[in-house]
């Protein structure tokens, strides 16, 4: 009996050791399977976010590079060999792009480990932004090194500036004027005679005008750059919005004895708004008569290729510098910047109505021969009508521009006195 007892005790202690031995052997295999799956899941994650660092490294405008402490090229993303024109991997920094001012600020970030220094500086025509960054830990003797081209950004505050400096300068002559002329008027009382004071009142009116006029154009600019100048586009005939625009301006030419020639097909159609491109159109051929000398010569022609008229308007004044050719068009532009008989806003008004038509414009010239103007705009499909018309898109459509003001102090040069 006591033998039955003992092999029974044994029996049930072998199930329990059995049962918990299984437990265990169990309990490992499913942590070892979590283990192995948070492995996967870690590697997984690590990959994603190796591809998504690839991604936004490969594809940022901004040059970056990663130099070791002899200023040694590590790494390069495609921006960086666009910039230095090839792969700079194991090459120097200064060996690809030699500038002082830029070893300068690898020597500061150095200095500075952990805080970013920036600084712009001029590579090959171009301004670059640069920041460099160097890791605090002695274990990471590497720096980071991006650079963003700027030139464009740069040139913009340029032109912001010059174009404060211009409107500074175009609004305070008339109104200094307006306010002497004014002071004279309250001084002289009644004791001066009324021919004098008519003289006077006249002066004022003319500077406000100018003031008025000036005001308006930036309005009516304003708008073109916007999108907000409806453009009605309708197969117009070239040759009769050509007429319509140099008939107004006979008595101008006659007056400096120029003889103004046009050379225009009969059978061109384009698409255009007629009252638009007729301004676009004046403002060129007013400067061509107002900056060409006595009895001089203006050619207005066109031709025809396989999707475009190109009309063109050629004086013979004294041309313009081909280092202000790339600026003419730009709004408040002056070659020139003494003269005042004019607002500098004719050109950029010609370049934007030509492009809110699809079109494109542009200028050639040769200092002392001459300048010549060009206007393309897309051929119409079928003759000119009354009838057809195409208009732009509504959310395109919320003002007008007006052309009820005088033509003088309108239109941009096309000389090297030009003003734009």
């Amino acid at each position: 009996m006591t033998e039955w007892v003992a092999a029974g005790l044994f029996f049930i202690g072998a199930v329990i050791f059995a049962a918990l031995w299984l437990r265990e052997r169990t309990n490992g295999a499913v942590q070892q399977e979590q283990q192995a799956r948070r492995t996967r899941e870690h590697t997984a994650e690590m990959n994603r976010a190796n591809e998504l660092r690839d991604v936004i490294i490969t594809t940022i405008d901004d040059a970056l590079l990663v130099l070791s402490s002899t200023q040694k090229i590590l790494y390069a993303n495609p921006a960086a060999e666009v910039l230095i024109g090839r792969s700079p991997i194991n090459e120097t920094l200064m060996g690809v792009l030699p500038n002082p001012d830029l070893e300068a600020l690898l020597d500061d970030a150095q200095k500075l480990r952990g805080e970013a220094v920036e600084r712009r500086i001029e590579y090959h025509k171009r301004i670059l932004h640069a920041r460099v960054i160097a890791p605090t830990r002695d274990d990471q003797p590497f720096q980071v090194l991006t650079l963003r081209d700027v030139t464009h950004v740069q040139r913009l505050e340029r032109a912001r500036r010059e174009m404060v400096s211009n409107i500074t300068h175009e609004l305070g002559t008339p109104i200094t004027a307006i306010s002497l002329l004014a002071e004279t008027l309250i001084n002289m009382g009644q004791a001066e005679k009324p021919k004098r004071l008519r003289k006077m009142l006249k002066d004022i009116l003319r500077e406000t005008n100018t003031l008025t006029h000036l005001v308006q154009e930036m309005r009516d600019l304003s708008l073109i750059e916007s999108g907000q100048m409806p453009i009605r586009l309708t197969p117009t005939d070239l040759l009769h919005v050509v007429q319509l625009t140099v008939e107004p301006l006979h008595t101008l030419a006659e007056s400096k004895m120029q003889q103004v020639d046009v050379n225009v097909p009969y059978d061109i159609a384009v698409l255009a708004d007629e009252r638009q491109i007729q301004r676009a159109i004046k403002n060129i051929l007013h400067n061509a008569i107002k900056f060409t000398p006595e009895q001089g010569k203006i050619q207005v022609s066109a031709s025809v290729n396989e999707s475009e008229a190109i009309l063109s308007v050629k004086d013979s004044g004294p041309g313009i510098p081909l280092e202000d050719l790339p600026r003419i068009f730009e709004r408040f532009f002056q070659v020139d910047r003494a003269r005042r008989d004019g607002t500098g806003l004719g050109l950029a008004i010609v370049r934007h109505i030509v492009q809110a038509h699809g079109g494109r414009t542009w200028a050639e010239s040769t200092p002392g021969e001459g300048a010549t103007f060009y206007i393309a705009l897309a051929l119409a499909d079928t003759p000119a009508s009354d009838d057809d018309e195409w208009d732009t898109p509504p959310e395109a459509l919320h003002d007008n521009i007006s052309d009820d003001k005088p033509v003088d102090n309108e239109l941009a040069p096309s000389n090297p006195i030009a003003e734009n």
